[in-house]
């Protein structure tokens, strides 16, 4: 699964790389497309505005040969607008092709051109005001040839922007296709990875569905074989009951009946059997409560751990008095659990903390708590190291354990003593805590030093 999800990520991050990188590749044969389309028109603008230059110049000379002809001032008003439009144009022609030293050199001579062309049908309109003569004078004929000279001077102007454009013509066709090319990749790349990712996709939810469905199967299957146990787990108990009560019934009748009459080898018998009987019915008993706590019927409440332990340390005060022990119990939070599994819980714990003691010393027990993040589980799942928890400790200063034998104190019917040991216990008490721990979504773990004392770690997830 984890390799699958890896082959995935790769191929989603190589496709959006390709994509980015195929993307940025096309943006700049866009934008230089643009640039090229901007200078295309940029030229032309340039060209207008020469041919137009041009047209006021006609326009100037047809101004000045009208006034020779009819001495009406209409034409010199149409004379001087035209010389204005003239100045306007190539001040902006002059404007538009700074970045051309080529044609700022052309403006320069044109603008001394017409500047001399101009000066030349003034004096020649002088000249006709003051003579009083229909014959052109010499300044006309200097403004033609001078005209002529502006024309030329244009036209070499407007031959090198129409080579420019020319240039930039083919630069834009060029990108143009270029452009469109790139996209078409583009959008070709584009659907294939889409479609290879989408297969992957479709194979991978396929294969997690039918993952499912054979998860949701051996749920029903572990639901069912769960139930099949507790089945067997309560008849087993209750049917080995009777037989134990009879057990029990009779080797107490024969203490009674008969008792006179033993000698003491068959009376230690008897007791001895019938200690076995209670024995057996306490490990049945307490059988019994585990597989209770495996079906919670009741509903989870805020439980106040604080008010719990006090009545917890009231059932246990003649044992704590007894033992002489000091227990310092800080401040717990609130949990939301199961009340009277937390009473069990708490209870088994501070049990154990008060039987297993070292002969003349005093028992300290602490219960400690704090906030903090799940990494000491992560040899249990790598994915609670994240996750916030309230862990408690409870720590003595007992016999302890050695750590070798951690797992087997948590399995049922395990102990790490014998049974002629001095130490009381059927081995389940820790089995019960672990389960419980396991209906609040929680965690128990131990550690212990042989002669130094245990400590239980319980972790309690913290509700977002």
């Amino acid at each position: 699964m984890k390799r699958r999800l890896l082959i995935i990520s790769i191929a989603f991050c190589i496709s959006f790389i390709s994509m980015v990188a195929l993307s940025l590749f096309s943006m700049g044969r866009f934008t230089t497309f643009t640039e090229y389309s901007a200078q295309v028109d940029h030229t032309n603008t340039v060209i207008k505005r020469i041919l137009k230059t041009e047209i006021y110049l006609r326009d100037v000379d047809r101004a000045e040969r009208g006034y020779m002809i009819t001495r009406d001032t209409m034409y010199l008003r149409f004379f001087n607008s035209a010389i204005d439009s003239i100045q306007s144009l190539i001040l902006n022609i002059g404007a538009i092709t700074a970045d051309n030293p080529k044609q700022q050199n052309n403006i320069a001579l044109l603008k001394s051109s017409i500047a001399i062309r101009i000066a030349a049908s003034r004096a020649n309109i002088d000249y006709i005001d003051t003579a009083n003569s229909s014959t052109p004078s010499k300044y006309y004929y200097e403004s033609r040839q001078l005209m002529l000279e502006c024309s030329r001077r244009l036209n070499t102007m407007n031959l090198a922007e129409n080579e420019l454009l020319h240039e930039r013509f083919k630069n834009e066709q060029f990108y143009q296709k270029l452009t469109t090319s790139n996209l078409k990749y583009l959008l070709f790349v584009f659907c294939l990875i889409t479609l290879v990712l989408f297969v992957v996709m479709i194979k991978e939810l396929r294969g997690r569905m039918r993952y499912q469905l054979e998860l949701q199967a051996k749920i029903i299957d572990l639901k069912r074989s769960h139930n099949e146990l507790q089945e067997i787990a309560y008849a087993a108990s209750h049917d080995l009951q009777e037989p134990l009560r009879k057990i029990q019934v009779f080797s107490d009748m024969l203490l009674y009946s008969k008792g006179t009459d033993m000698d003491e080898d068959t009376k230690a018998t008897l007791e001895r059997i019938n200690n076995s009987a209670n024995r057996m019915q306490a490990l049945i008993t307490d059988l019994v409560n585990l597989t209770n706590l495996t079906n919670a019927d009741e509903n989870k409440i805020p439980v106040d751990l604080n008010r719990m332990l006090r009545y917890i340390l009231i059932d246990l005060d003649e044992k704590i008095r007894e033992k002489q022990a000091s227990v310092d119990i800080q401040l717990l939070p609130v949990i939301k659990g199961y009340e009277n599994q937390l009473k069990i819980l708490f209870r088994a714990l501070l049990d154990n903390s008060l039987k297993f003691t070292r002969a003349g010393v005093k028992p300290i027990i602490t219960i400690t708590c704090e906030t903090m993040t799940g990494h000491e589980l992560s040899g249990i799942n790598p994915n609670l190291q994240e996750k916030m928890f309230y862990r408690i400790t409870c720590s003595d200063n007992g016999i302890g354990f050695d750590n070798r034998f951690i797992n087997k104190i948590f399995q049922l019917f395990q102990r790490l003593h014998t049974e002629e040991s001095e130490y009381e216990g059927k081995g389940i008490g820790l089995a019960i805590c672990q389960r419980i721990m396991a209906n609040h979504e929680g965690y128990l773990i131990a550690h212990g030093e042989p002669g130094m004392g245990a400590k239980f770690k319980l972790f309690f997830p913290v509700d977002e």
